[in-house]
């Protein structure tokens, strides 16, 4: 029982790091639409602070307990929510997308390193120990998550 709890803290205190970001992602893309004055005429105080219209796909272990935790949570607040394998993740998966995880096993130092060109600039969160290497191996400093 008590490992359940820790899991499940652990994964919320990702997925309130991921809904973060997320959030962060929407109000940047609500502020390019806002123009110089940085008030979007067409947004009311009544919308939530991120777009529930933005499209997510987390690419990680197909049917991994991991998966269904992160994409029920991500349901809850995006419309659009879709999965995708890491192992067999390439950069043409994130078209038509407008964020994407990538996660694996969260104690995982084996597991799937997708490779994508110098020029890949989609936004991308990762997660975990395979996160970190992951951003090791793009050459980013963001390290785990």
């Amino acid at each position: 029982m008590q490992t359940v709890r820790r899991r499940g803290t652990r994964i919320g205190a990702v997925a309130v790091v991921c809904l973060t970001v997320l959030a962060g992602t929407a109000l940047c893309k609500a502020a390019d639409r806002a123009g110089p004055t940085g008030v979007n005429p067409q947004s009311a105080s009544a919308n939530p602070p991120w777009n529930r219209s933005l499209r997510i796909l987390y690419a990680g272990r197909p049917g991994s307990d991991r998966e269904k935790d992160f994409v029920g949570f991500l349901k809850k607040y995006f419309d659009v929510v879709r999965t995708g394998n890491l192992e067999t993740f390439k950069e043409a998966d994130t078209q038509g997308f407008d964020v994407t995880l990538l996660d694996w096993d969260p104690n995982a130092i084996e597991g799937p390193t997708p490779t994508v060109a110098a020029s890949f600039s989609r936004p991308v969160v990762t997660l975990g120990i395979r996160g970190a290497l992951i951003c090791r191996r793009w050459r980013l400093k963001t390290g785990y998550l």
